[in-house]
């Protein structure tokens, strides 16, 4: 945790206090605890501690306020409004989340955001294999909680799509140009050599046939996902990817992520399941047999590497250490051995 204080905090605190005060007829709002979670390349994301009075009391909030980037940003466009339909989306076919207001508009804060109540529970780091709350359970518990995640996956799945012009849909012609686009962008024009051969790979052996579509998450992992202590789902968060398209990009972005991290530390967290085990879950949750995953998984890795790359360059940029090196990159290298 950092505090990541920035220069507009000033006005982000006032906007926010005086917008809350405004949603809440005009009660004296505080905000009280101001800190970010991490450097906020994706977003701008800020706990929020507030307190106003309500039924003659004064009580406390603990909330969670969502903006673009300030600066260069893991992607080109942020669309809030994008984020909030789809989960909107998912809380009607019965998905938690954690019920976000959109505000569009930018004079109270100076952009748009979203605000949500913070939802308490568990929220894993990004390698499971050493996170402290998942190495505390036993087993039969961290297998609870994979086939929870799949489980969520195939429930976002189910719900309602929103519109195409509510939130992106693209088939597999237009989600291959999409990533084209975000390769030239993200490099400022001069893409990994790599990761433009895996996209020509993935065009030239693109599957002929497509399954329905439905509302995709775009970043399933357990990372994003705050867990109960009796191992159920309390929020879905993260949906800066929400799209409409191939069910198989969420499940092979799970699949492709976890046995990424099982080839680059040689082990897996025992009780969580292989891939067998957890594509069989999703089809069993789901109802629908997955096809061509194999494809769909080297598209996710190229999808990822593409992101971490991007990463790579804005940490270089803002003078931080780099997570992965960003051209002698072992993901990189499994991702090659993949498509050649």
């Amino acid at each position: 945790m950092t505090d990541g204080t920035r220069p507009d905090d000033d006005r982000l605190r006032s906007g926010l206090a005086h917008w809350l005060s405004h949603r809440h007829d005009g009660v004296d709002v505080a905000v009280t605890g101001w800190s970010r979670p991490s450097a906020g390349f994706a977003s701008d994301t800020v706990l929020v501690e507030a307190e106003w009075v309500e039924a003659g009391r004064l009580r406390p909030h603990a909330l969670v306020l969502r903006t673009a980037p300030p600066g260069a940003g893991t992607f080109a466009d942020y669309d809030l409004a994008v984020q909030w339909r789809a989960q909107r989306a998912a809380a009607a076919g019965g998905v938690p989340v954690a019920d976000p207001v959109l505000e569009e508009d930018p004079g109270w804060i100076g952009r748009p955001f979203l605000v949500m109540p913070r939802v308490e529970g568990h929220l894993a780091g990004s390698v499971t294999l050493a996170d402290p709350w998942l190495l505390s359970l036993d087993e039969a518990d961290r297998g609870r909680v994979a086939r929870t995640v799949i489980a969520t996956v195939a429930g976002i799945h189910r719900s309602p799509p929103p519109g195409p012009d509510e939130v992106p849909h693209r088939d597999l012609g237009a989600e291959l140009d999409h990533w084209a686009a975000y390769l030239d962008w993200s490099s400022g024009g001069s893409p990994l050599p790599t990761l433009v051969d895996a996209l020509g790979w993935c065009r030239d052996h693109r599957p002929a046939d497509e399954p329905d579509t439905v509302l995709l998450w775009g970043d399933a992992r357990l990372e994003n996902l705050v867990v109960g202590d009796d191992l159920t789902v309390r929020a879905v968060l993260d949906w800066d990817m929400a799209s409409v398209g191939s069910p198989w990009h969420d499940l092979a972005w799970f699949t492709s992520l976890d046995t990424t991290m099982e080839h680059l530390f040689g082990r897996r967290l025992p009780g969580w399941p292989d891939r067998a085990a957890t594509v069989s879950a999703y089809e069993e949750a789901a109802g629908r047999r997955a096809r061509h995953l194999d494809w769909y998984e080297t598209f996710a890795m190229l999808r990822s590497s593409a992101l971490m790359t991007r990463l790579g360059y804005l940490r270089r940029d803002a003078g931080e250490p780099a997570l992965l090196p960003i051209d002698d990159n072992p993901v990189l290298d499994l991702l090659a051995r993949r498509t050649t």
